[in-house]
């Protein structure tokens, strides 16, 4: 239902431009047929015309159909020679092209993408659609989050994505005069720069705070000096490093493959790990809120006989198979290691 409502309302939007040409077509064919009118009930001589009749004359002579004898008055002949072509350039070729607008309409047009992007409303405006683009892309989704998609390839595989999942997708670079108005800035909550490009990234986020003070920014940046003084001194929320991101889990990947993420906060390096509880193990029997309060071990999931509880409750004991993901810090975690067993595995 809300999918057939955006729909109408951006057919709405989608006709407003060529309605508004089409109508001032109509009031100047309207001008014509009433100037003309009283003209024929004034001056035609072969018989006397009501109003009613004059005005139809005229209407007609617009669509090139000659339904009295031809004037003898000048203003009435004029009529009779300029009125018919008149009526075939303008007002029947706008008749076509307004027709043809309805008919052909594209839903892949920029027309249909402006009109689309005018129905949405706290909506999430994403800058690139590379292969993190498009991750980010699937994770708002799943979010269930409204997006409007900007990318300056025309040809980028990811496209087809995007438009079979109905994005709104405009391409450009961000830099074209309108485009983020086009994308309706105003409305949105946050704009993501995931593009490649670090001063296109801040070009954009600068016009976009231009746009929209109270906008969020979430900016990909490759360089961390860079980004934290954007941070500081742009007062953008977000600026991330993808080099800052990336380098605790490559650096404690490959010292634990149990670990499938880790990330700082405040300043403390957190890890993310999956652990298999071992036979003999001294884990066996330990519950989930000792390990917190005693240890700082928090368990995120405990996967049983193929089932995933995530956040347990405090008082499930472990036992021997169960897969736990925990989140702690690195000393620790090679103290679950001993725990469960011994050394880490590589």
């Amino acid at each position: 239902m809300r999918r057939l409502t955006r729909r109408s309302l951006a057919n709405f939007y989608y006709l407003r431009r060529p309605l508004r040409r089409f109508s001032l077509l109509l009031f100047l064919a309207a001008v014509l047929v009433v100037v003309g009118g009283f003209c024929f009930h004034d001056y035609y001589r072969h018989q006397q015309m009501s109003y009613p009749k004059a005005f139809y004359t005229t209407y007609c002579l617009i669509f090139m159909e000659h339904i009295y004898e031809y004037p003898e008055h000048w203003l009435l002949q004029l009529f009779y020679w300029v009125l018919p072509p008149l009526g075939l350039a303008v007002i029947l070729d706008g008749i076509v092209q307004f027709s043809y607008h309805i008919l052909r309409r594209d839903d892949n047009s920029k027309e249909w993408m402006q009109a689309m992007a005018k129905t949405y409303n706290n909506h999430v405006i994403l800058c690139g659609l590379g292969r993190v683009g498009l991750r980010i892309l699937q994770q708002l989704q799943q979010l269930g989050e409204e997006v409007i998609v900007l990318e300056k390839n025309a040809a980028s595989s990811n496209i087809p994505y995007a438009r079979k999942h109905e994005v709104p997708l405009f391409v450009g670079t961000g830099r074209e005069e309108g485009l983020l108005e086009e994308m309706n800035l105003a409305s949105a909550k946050s704009i993501i720069l995931a593009t490649d490009d670090d001063l296109a990234n801040l070009e954009i986020a600068l016009d976009a705070r231009r746009l929209n003070p109270n906008i969020r920014v979430v900016m990909r940046m490759f360089d961390q000096e860079l980004a934290s003084k954007i941070r500081e001194t742009f007062d953008m929320q977000i600026a991330f490093s993808t080099s800052a991101l990336a380098a605790p889990l490559f650096a404690t990947a490959s010292t634990d493959p149990s670990i499938t993420n880790s990330f700082y906060v405040d300043g403390k390096l957190l890890v993310v790990a999956e652990i298999d509880i071992a036979n003999g193990s001294s884990l066996v029997g330990r519950d989930v809120r000792t390990l917190r309060r005693n240890h700082d071990i928090y368990v995120i999931t405990c996967k049983r006989a193929g089932q995933a509880n995530f956040y347990p409750e405090g008082d499930l004991k472990l036992a021997v198979a169960d897969r736990i993901t925990i989140q702690t810090e690195p000393p620790m975690l090679k103290q679950v290691h001993r725990w469960n067993g011994g050394e880490i595995a590589h």
